[in-house]
């Protein structure tokens, strides 16, 4: 009984460490779920291209890993023939510019199609998500071209949604590189996408607006005398460098007046002045003058006369 005991006693030790031990080792299974694809073998498997550098610099970069761990996504991949000097630049730097390159979204054939040409989409791309983006740095812009065919490789134009980028890289297939539906897509475009800013260039400068006309000032009058603000009465088509004499409506000449400035009235507008004739009562005085001084004439001349 004892032996019997002893070897039903360790029969529940084990069973017992066995249950202990196996939730854990199913909930880490859980905690790391197998991904829905692997971007690099999507890429390597296409039949549209090689991508043989597009893929490197994702790798390189641990791009890859975080476009596995999204579950929509859409990639515009760029080929070994358009990918430029990109591997040229440091690794930080490649990955932001590749990061504008993944839209977190579906973007397949399909849904290319449905756009319309009135209205130009704004999509996020994964570069927003880093937080370091400036502006509309994270956004990228799909415009649809109008009257240009049922070819999406004619219509539609992909670019980056900040301020002076070109909206300028096009599809070079009108099918998809490989894709699972609502899972992901991969596009295949003509370049690299230029973002102002993340790659250490900014646009280039836009024309300035031409510079507004100064008024030319008239050139003066060889009348030298400054006019004043008030509004002169002189007629349109008056000279005001030589007023004709015959503008005058009296053909007296002026005796004694001083001269015109050049807010005095033309002669268009008032007659010139004159010298008034003399009145009645300057001749009568005078008369009267007159006769007085004949009557002190003839008295003295009485006078001289005794008589």
């Amino acid at each position: 009984m004892g032996a019997q005991s002893c070897i039903v006693a360790a029969v529940f030790a084990v069973l017992f460490s066995t249950l202990c031990v196996s939730p854990t080792g199913a909930g880490a299974a859980a905690a790391a779920p197998k991904p829905k694809f692997d971007i690099l073998e999507v890429l390597a498997g296409s039949k549209e291209g090689s991508f043989s550098t597009f893929i490197d610099l994702l790798n390189q970069t641990g791009l890859a890993k975080e476009i596995n761990s999204r579950d929509t996504i859409t990639v515009l991949a760029v080929n070994d023939g358009a990918i430029g000097g990109l591997a040229s630049k440091n690794l930080d730097r490649i990955k932001d510019i590749l990061s504008t390159h993944v839209i977190l979204d579906y973007y397949g054939i399909d849904k290319l199609q449905d756009l319309s040409p009135k209205k130009n989409t704004t999509v996020t791309t994964m570069y927003q998500a880093t937080g370091v983006a400036d502006g509309m740095q994270g956004y990228l812009k799909i415009v649809v071209l109008p009257n240009q065919g049922p070819k999406l490789t004619d219509r539609i134009r992909i670019g980056s949604a900040a301020k002076g980028a070109p909206i300028d890289i096009r599809l070079l297939i009108d099918n998809e590189v490989a894709s699972k539906k609502f899972d992901y897509v991969v596009q295949s475009v003509s370049g690299v996408i230029f973002t102002p800013g993340i790659d250490g260039l900014t646009p280039p400068p836009t024309a300035a607006p031409a510079p507004k006309k100064t008024p030319v000032a008239p050139a003066p009058h060889h009348n030298t005398t400054t006019a004043t603000p008030a509004p002169s009465p002189v007629d349109d088509d008056s000279d005001y460098d030589t007023p004709t004499p015959e503008a005058a409506p009296a053909p007296a000449p002026v005796l004694s007046s001083p001269s015109a400035s050049v807010d005095a009235p033309t002669a268009d507008d008032t007659p010139a002045t004159t010298t008034p004739p003399p009145s009645s009562s300057a001749i009568h005085i005078s008369s009267t003058h007159i006769f007085t001084a004949l009557i002190v004439v003839l008295v003295s001349s009485f006078a001289s006369a005794g008589l």
